[in-house]
């Protein structure tokens, strides 16, 4: 049993340092995978015991468009085109906690419930249904409906020993029935724990799932590309306190499977590795190398089967004031595709595409009083023209704005 008052200034320390927006994590090596952070309520409902009493907002993501931005070539306005447009997928919500410890001297609020939802958030199974994306499923006429009602709802518990356990759910749908059926719908679940299972161990592990299903308009006719479809994922971390150093080893396993019983797909994505975290004087660093496996099979394609490595990393620190972070990261995938027996080739992430994706990350973080903070994801050509703000069309100094706020 590990004694309270170290339970406690644990827990504290681990939210002091670690409060985060999704902007910060894109900004700071694209993944959170080894470290811990707000959006990690998402890879696990339990970590929303971490996170009590903060409400919590993204502008979304502003994405460059070629039929907007002038790029050199196809745009009739050149030089002269201005176009004032609002970023996409912004969202909202709130966690709330109530301890069950109210009469304590020891400042342990143990056991302790907490909730929340969020609205608006758009799930990475979307992108299956999103064109533009590796992940979609429809073909080039296909137009699947928006889903609306994006909702998360969390739930989570504390006990004694520190212990935390949490389950939540998500949903986003659009139907669409008249002479033919229209139909893009999300649902999944997910349970989870964070325990201590040392005094310097604590294990993070999540179990979910769901079903999908897209049925889109194809030319004036009806395709269904997945038809309550299941899909599943099982994560594990082990954040172990390093003896001297101010920080965290930290191995990592997940996985991925799909079945889409239309085309008779099943897909299968392996990510297992090591990295480490360190709180450094005003700052903090992390980095990891992971492998990487992945399998696709189809009654309508060959057989594809990747097999690589990413390596990755992050970096924030205060500078000039205590209240201004700024923060750059990189992660790097390689991986070896087969298709069948006689076709191979290398692939990586995108250098330069300015996508969550791509090969570096660049941002700016506000912190006033340890309560609200604002953080930002630079262009990433905002070091070089400052995207041309004043010698050329105008474009977007920063392509995504979140902020949290404790009370």
């Amino acid at each position: 049993m590990i004694k309270k008052a170290l339970i406690w200034m644990l827990a504290a320390g681990c939210c002091i340092g670690s409060y985060a927006t999704d902007a910060r994590v894109i900004s700071m090596g694209k993944h959170d995978a080894f470290f811990m952070d707000e959006v990690s309520i998402f890879r696990n409902p339990a970590n929303i015991n971490l996170y009590s009493n903060m409400v919590y907002g993204s502008y979304g993501v502003y994405k460059p468009d070629p039929e907007l931005d002038y790029n050199g070539t196809g745009n009739q306005l050149g030089s002269l085109a201005r176009t004032n447009r609002d970023p996409s997928d912004p969202f909202f919500g709130a966690i709330i906690s109530y301890s069950m410890n109210q009469n304590t001297d020891d400042g342990n609020r143990f056991p302790m419930l907490s909730v929340g939802a969020v609205f608006n958030r758009k799930d990475r199974m979307l992108d299956y249904v999103t064109k533009g994306t590796d992940k979609y499923l429809g073909k080039k006429n296909d137009e699947f409906l928006e889903p609306l009602g994006k909702v998360d709802l969390l739930m989570g518990y504390t006990f004694k020993n520190g212990g935390m356990i949490g389950g939540g759910v998500y949903a986003a749908l659009q139907k669409h029935d008249s002479y033919r059926r229209l139909e893009t719908t999300l649902y999944k679940g997910q349970i989870g724990m964070n325990w201590p299972i040392a005094k310097t161990m604590d294990m993070d592990i999540s179990l979910g799932g769901g079903m999908l299903t897209a049925i889109a308009d194809s030319a004036g006719y009806t395709k269904s590309r997945a038809n309550r479809d299941l899909f599943g994922t099982v994560e594990g971390r082990l954040f172990s306190k390093m003896a001297g150093l101010n920080g965290d080893f930290v191995p990592h396993a997940r996985l991925d499977v799909m079945s889409f019983e239309k085309d008779n797909i099943y897909q299968m994505d392996v990510a297992a590795g090591i990295g480490l975290n360190l709180r450094i004087d005003k700052g903090f660093f992390w980095s990891g190398v992971e492998f990487l496996y992945g399998q696709k099979d189809s009654s309508n394609s060959t057989a594809r089967e990747s097999v690589g490595g990413r390596v990755s990393f992050g970096i924030e620190r205060s500078i000039w004031w205590d209240w201004f972070v700024i923060r750059v990261g990189g992660k790097k995938d390689l991986v070896y595709v087969t298709e069948g027996v006689d076709v191979g080739f290398l692939k990586e992430n995108n250098p330069s595409d300015g996508s969550e994706d791509d090969l570096v990350g660049l941002g700016f973080g506000i912190n006033i009083e340890n309560r609200l903070r604002i953080d930002v994801v630079a262009a990433e050509d905002i070091v070089y023209t400052f995207t041309n703000l004043f010698s050329g069309p105008q474009h977007h100094l920063f392509n995504r704005v979140s902020a949290t706020y404790s009370f």
